[in-house]
């Protein structure tokens, strides 16, 4: 089993994890709008980050991209950072576009 990439100082989670997280809270939006009469179509979501870029050659697991904490004073220069920007148009499994109410 390989061993897991450390998660560089200054960072909060990997690009996967963020974008896992997104799924599950509009899954979650998605559900409570069962019952609501006004529910928004989602159309695109746009989601940007400002990432650092490791290269893990031990475990040849590649590179890993880490979503990094803005707020962190002193972490990363400005070289060693880059903003990624992901356009995602989301699907149900049906492949329709899907539906959240206003209501949580």
């Amino acid at each position: 089993m390989a061993a897991l990439t450390p998660r560089p100082a200054g960072t909060v989670t990997d690009l996967a994890d963020a974008v896992r997280a997104l799924r599950e809270e509009l899954s979650s939006a998605m559900a409570a709008s069962t019952d609501e009469t006004l529910r928004f179509e989602v159309d695109t979501v746009t989601m940007e980050f400002v990432v650092e870029v490791t290269a893990d050659t031990e475990a040849h697991a590649g590179v890993k991209f880490w979503v990094v904490d803005v707020g962190a004073g002193g972490g990363l220069s400005r070289s060693a950072s880059h903003t990624v920007t992901l356009e995602l148009t989301p699907k149900t499994s049906t492949g329709e576009r899907p539906e959240i109410s206003d209501e949580e």
